[in-house]
């Protein structure tokens, strides 16, 4: 785009060089002065010669701008075109349009968010502030944190709901009843298996007599991750895999805290203590699935 505009720049450059007397653009008299002046004719051709490679420039993004927003239609471009075009040629108004355009943009990601703002109300409040003889940069800036504070709590409710909504789904209900059968059938089959006020169940072959397991220690584990119907979803090499603590999910990270290097169990980890009600889809993980761990702690460091 910027070397068709300089090649336009150029050439009405030369334009209007052509159509001065002397050939630089002004002179002192005043016959040189009338010949400076353009013609309808050339005025015409410039302008549908801008118009004409504009066009083309933009339609030749066209189809970058549909792969990113596919519901934007030529016509709506022109609409705005046209807005901009019958707006008066101030400076003023020029600034005011590009700002115009990054508030609608601002809004627009906004929109994306779940959050639909009133453009009467975001103007009257824009206007109640803009118009004000000046501002104190600490207001300004404390200005910008109310709202990003503001932004953040909507978000935060807004996930919960979700969250809340996908907990009651047929699918995640399924998930948590599969979860605690199956642990209600562990526990009658082997009286080993205890439980922590969390909820973690666990099962300890052997606690090891090396470096205990802490939060910001190296560890090198051994160990099979799988589903209540005995899917394998995650298996670590003989060598093991390097990991830390807040690397893993809270009941995963709890039980190791129970072992040292050397210490060998296994640990039943409820949905909401694993990958919750998000799962983890990459793994074919759903809505708040328990996960069964076989670990071992091959070294601490």
């Amino acid at each position: 785009m910027k070397k068709l505009i300089s090649a336009a720049f150029v050439a009405a450059i030369a334009v209007t060089a052509m159509t001065s007397c002397c050939g630089k653009g002004t002179c002192g008299t005043s016959a040189c002065e009338t010949d400076t002046t353009l013609s309808k004719a050339v005025i015409d051709s410039v302008s549908m010669a801008q118009g004409n490679y504009i066009g083309c420039a933009v339609l030749s993004n066209f189809p970058a701008i549909k792969a990113q927003e596919s519901s934007v239609t030529k016509e709506e471009i022109l609409k705005g075109i046209q807005l901009v075009f019958g707006a008066d040629d101030s400076r003023g108004t020029a600034i005011g349009l590009q700002f115009g355009v990054q508030m609608l943009s601002e809004m627009s990601q906004l929109q994306n968010m779940g959050i639909k703002v009133d453009r009467r109300l975001m103007l009257e409040s824009f206007k109640k502030v803009f118009l004000q003889d000046t501002i104190d940069e600490s207001a300004a800036e404390a200005a910008y944190g109310v709202f990003q504070n503001m932004v953040n709590s909507v978000q935060a409710e807004m996930r919960a709901k979700e969250e809340a909504r996908i907990a009651a789904s047929p699918e995640a209900l399924a998930n948590v009843s599969a979860g605690e059968k199956y642990l209600a059938d562990a526990m009658a089959a082997d009286p080993e298996i205890k439980t922590t006020e969390s909820g973690l169940a666990y099962k300890i072959e052997n606690k090891g007599d090396g470096a205990a397991v802490e939060s910001g220690k190296r560890l090198m584990l051994k160990y099979t991750e799988k589903l209540v119907d005995g899917s394998v979803i995650h298996e670590t090499s003989a060598d093991g895999r390097t990991s830390y603590l807040p690397n893993l999910n809270d009941g995963f990270a709890e039980g190791l805290q129970m072992l040292a290097k050397g210490g060998k169990a296994t640990f039943i980890v409820p949905g909401k203590l694993a990958y919750g009600v998000r799962g983890l889809p990459s793994r074919n993980v759903g809505p708040n699935a328990t996960i069964v761990y076989d670990v071992e702690v091959l070294d601490v460091e």
